[in-house]
């Protein structure tokens, strides 16, 4: 077995076997709630449509967030007075607060973790997450593997120096026709499709 099939075994069963509080918690909320308020937080008013977009939530969903919210007091909807066929969404002072005390939260677990992993495995771990994230946005559902040009532009634009491991191997990448990958978000019809959580 070559060791790209050895490490994904063991990505698989370290993300799945890691089931930590915090894991759990943050895909729950990546598209309810909180990432709701979040966009709220970040960019001020918004209409019901952005924030379905953004959160890649349906219409109805972003509808049952949003009057969640509004009965809790965390966010208003008002009409435009200008357009009266446009809702316009705000953050409340409190749910601003509200925010503010999450984000804070969880930036203190982070530290605690890194603060366990030591600096210089904080900064391994960090250099190698940024090289994972740039290649994965070389890589997606209907992308052919790119050339060492377009890796390292991907690299440079990354701010990163791109530096090809001494031992790497070239795995073919098949690209899929959007009928044949229906999950992936391709921007087409059979990848826009959202399922309600």
């Amino acid at each position: 077995m070559a060791f790209e099939d050895d490490a994904l075994e063991r990505m698989h069963a370290i993300m799945s076997g890691s089931h930590s509080a915090m894991m759990d918690h943050m895909n729950r909320v990546h598209r309810g709630e909180p990432a709701v308020m979040r966009e709220l937080a970040t960019q001020g008013a918004c209409t019901p449509g952005h924030l379905a977009e953004v959160t890649r939530n349906s219409p109805g969903r972003i509808s049952a967030i949003l009057a969640a919210l509004e009965k809790k007091g965390w966010a208003t909807r008002t009409v435009d007075p200008n357009n009266r066929r446009r809702v316009i969404v705000r953050i409340t002072p409190e749910g601003r607060k509200l925010v503010a005390f999450h984000r804070q939260m969880r930036e203190e677990r982070l530290r605690w973790i890194f603060g366990q992993m030591g600096e210089r495995g904080t900064a391994e771990f960090l250099d190698l997450l940024a090289q994972f994230m740039v290649y994965t946005s070389l890589c997606g559902p209907d992308a052919q593997a790119p050339d060492e040009a377009a890796i390292a532009k991907a690299f440079e634009d990354n701010g990163l120096q791109y530096r090809p491991a001494e031992d790497r191997e070239n795995i073919k990448l098949t690209a899929a026709r959007p009928e044949e990958y229906p999950f992936a978000d391709t921007g087409t019809a059979a990848g826009t499709a959202t399922p309600a959580d």
